[in-house]
């Protein structure tokens, strides 16, 4: 549509569609008061959740009971658990080292993530990598939910069962964890040294009524959903790239060999992210994955929007789309080309503020640092301690075929094929 009618586009009646890197920079500004468009939020579920929340000031308020919880210096004591859920995924690789057996890597990269998000937000992880179906289950649940609330959008009437296919899912699915959710009790098997997020959205309320109660699940529910699909395709997409050029592969290897990296509980996360080729790798893999799938609607309520020749109503939905900007090739020459050299030029600095994999403003993802340490840690383990080779997997099976909030492949995508070697590091 942009492409034929020019940089602003009504989408629908009610909402109106902007590309233009400049302006969105501008008008989801952290400084603006934006609301959430009701009608596209909906579909998600869980109206008392955070990420759901339409009212920009009862958002910041929700969002304030665990922001600092989510800094980057609370994250980073996470990393122990990390790589706790990065050994259970290692293991599983080892036995395929071992068979000479093909992997699919996207279903531990999804595994290990979701893995990662439930120990944070939870109590007790979903250990998903210790299933026997690898997670199939809830991968297809999660697929399943993603395209039916799609749908949904559409179909107001419906909205009561909308709002419940989450929890069903996510009760289905969580067994053990859901229960000490719902209870919110420790148990003797729990460990008492670290408190997680629900719990300490719990210890600052201070009117527990049933609507609260209601709330700690769907933020349960919503956490777990958004950090499980978008981080392990990032995962899966970077390993994909870095696998299609040597080049890259041999310049990563040799900075994360000259890094004498220790790979343990006490990793050093700043050091690892201090490593230059391995940031432009995953800052491409992000610009590649995309982060959200869809348009990202806001509105604003109090003013009118001045957009060049354009003005538009107070009110009126204004959304933009995250991969239309990752894939501008005013902004990034050769788009569909992975060039990490790309982040190493002087300019750099300048161009990451047009990447918004993790959305902009007052309502980027909360969980954001907890992605980019878990996408590091992963990336830098793997290509230290194993050859991987891609077997027969085409681009095809990963890139973003579906708009359905998270980025999902074709509906038959046979995922990130490998085979695995061990690498004896130098």
């Amino acid at each position: 549509m942009h492409q034929i009618y020019g940089p602003i586009v009504r989408v629908n009646p009610y909402e109106v569609h902007i590309k233009d890197p400049e302006f969105c920079i501008e008008h989801f500004s952290p400084v603006k008061k934006l609301d959430k468009y009701g009608w596209w939020y909906r579909v998600f579920g869980g109206p008392w959740s955070t990420i759901s929340t339409e009212d920009h000031h009862v958002h910041k308020t929700r969002r304030g009971t665990f922001q600092n919880f989510l800094a980057p210096r609370m994250v980073r004591g996470f990393v122990p658990t990390i790589f706790e859920k990065l050994k259970g995924a290692s293991a599983i690789m080892d036995r395929h080292v071992r068979t000479g057996n093909v992997l699919n890597l996207s279903n531990v990269y999804r595994c290990m993530a979701a893995d990662v998000v439930s120990a944070y937000v939870l109590p007790t992880s979903l250990n998903l990598l210790e299933s026997d179906d690898l997670g199939e289950e809830f991968q297809s649940s999660l697929r399943f939910f993603f395209e039916t609330a799609t749908s949904m959008r559409y179909l107001g009437f419906m909205e009561p069962i909308i709002t419940i296919i989450p929890s069903v899912i996510f009760n289905a699915m969580l067994t053990q964890p859901a229960k000490a959710l719902i209870r919110l009790v420790r148990g003797p098997d729990m460990d008492k040294s670290r408190i997680c997020l629900l719990e300490r959205i719990n210890n600052n309320q201070h009117e527990q009524d049933e609507k609260f109660r209601e709330r700690l699940i769907q933020e349960a529910e919503q956490f777990i959903v958004a950090g499980s699909e978008t981080t392990g395709h990032t995962l899966a997409v970077t390993t994909f790239y870095i696998l299609q050029d040597k080049n890259v592969q041999e310049k990563l290897r040799q900075e994360l060999i000259h890094a004498d990296i220790v790979f343990d509980g006490n990793l050093e996360i700043t050091k690892l992210q201090a490593l230059p080729y391995l940031s432009a790798v995953i800052t491409e893999g992000l610009r590649f994955s995309h982060g959200v799938g869809s348009r990202l609607p806001r509105i604003n309520k109090s003013s009118e929007v001045q957009y060049k020749q354009w003005r538009i109503p107070a009110g009126v939905p204004i959304s933009m789309t995250s991969r239309l900007h990752h894939e501008d090739a005013r902004l990034f020459p050769e788009p569909y080309k992975f060039s990490p050299e790309r982040w190493l030029q002087a300019d750099s600095k300048n161009l990451k503020k047009y990447l918004s994999p993790f959305g902009h403003g007052s309502r980027i993802c909360p969980g954001m640092h907890l992605a980019i340490y878990e996408i590091n840690i992963a990336i830098a383990y793997i290509f230290t301690h194993y050859t991987v080779i891609n077997s027969d997997t085409t681009e095809d099976d990963l890139v973003s075929k579906h708009d359905l909030g998270a980025p999902f492949p074709k509906q038959d995508s046979k995922g990130l094929q490998v085979t695995l070697q061990a690498r004896v590091t130098e």
